[in-house]
């Protein structure tokens, strides 16, 4: 049985920060919910008509701590854009007091802006974003002229290489040896990867949808359920609608989903 928190719950599409913040009451008062879920993921959850930005964010993490859980922030900007408009951006999260623990970046930003987001906020763990779960293979393949794991391994080793060089011309930068702690993909790509880098990465792994949670009209293409993704060798889960959800179209309500999630992540076979 595992028992190390590594679902990521993404709290996104609510309408407002009030209605967001009493999701999180709202879930966080499930033992389950406390004991698997590692991460709040934020994404449009920032973007609120009410309260956005770093303010939700910081009423969310404020919230996290009076309910008593030690789930973290994954703010999941994918950010993307020149290097100055990145730490714009960032210093308006941390000047407010507020550190993520996560934060997702674009394989297109530089390696000057990884650079700079890696000296603005050490502590936090930044998560390469290369091929999103809605880009189907053809799709990549049309696109990129590669599959999905191979053009995040490319992206992942040409920015490795630009990064390490710059470093090690400027000792002054002090900065980890590595531009990414975390990678964000598929299931599917995570054979390759795990036999081609080293045991350092962690791996996010959205796109989850178990067979009760499948609809017709799913717009992730690159899917997998919870058990395959751990036993595959993921370090983190994103699973929103079957948390929180459930599937009304199969009658299967939130609680039943998640026990049937809990009892897939059970019988993952993970040493």
């Amino acid at each position: 049985m595992l028992q190390t928190p590594m679902i990521i719950l993404p709290l996104d599409t609510y309408p407002n920060a009030e209605a967001l913040l009493a999701g999180v009451s709202k879930f966080f008062t499930d033992p389950d919910v406390n004991r698997l879920v590692s991460h709040i993921k934020l994404n449009d959850g920032v973007h609120q008509p009410d309260v956005g930005g770093p303010a939700v964010v910081m009423l969310t993490a404020s919230l996290l701590k009076e309910l008593d859980s030690e789930a973290k922030i994954f703010l999941d900007l994918k950010i993307f854009d020149v290097s100055a408009t990145l730490v714009n951006v960032l210093k308006k999260y941390k000047n407010e007091g507020f550190i993520p623990d996560i934060l997702t970046v674009c394989a297109n930003c530089s390696v000057d802006g990884i650079l700079k987001l890696r000296r603005l906020l050490p502590e936090t763990k930044l998560a390469l974003v290369s091929v999103p779960t809605d880009i189907s293979q053809e799709e990549c393949l049309a696109r990129f002229g590669m599959t999905s794991e191979i053009k995040i391994y490319n992206d992942l080793q040409n920015i490795r290489r630009i990064y390490k060089q710059k470093i090690d011309a400027d000792e002054s930068w002090n900065l980890s040896e590595e531009p990414f702690d975390l990678i964000v993909c598929s299931a599917h790509e995570l054979d390759f990867l795990k036999r081609n880098l080293s045991n350092d990465y962690g791996f996010i792994v959205p796109g989850i949808r178990d067979e009760w949670m499948k609809k017709p009209d799913e717009h992730q293409k690159r899917t997998t359920g919870v058990r395959k993704a751990l036993e595959k060798g993921a370090t983190y889960v994103v699973m929103g609608a079957q948390m929180r959800e459930g599937n009304p179209l199969l009658n299967i309500t939130p609680e039943e989903s998640r026990a049937r999630t809990i009892a897939e992540i059970n019988a993952a076979s993970v040493l």
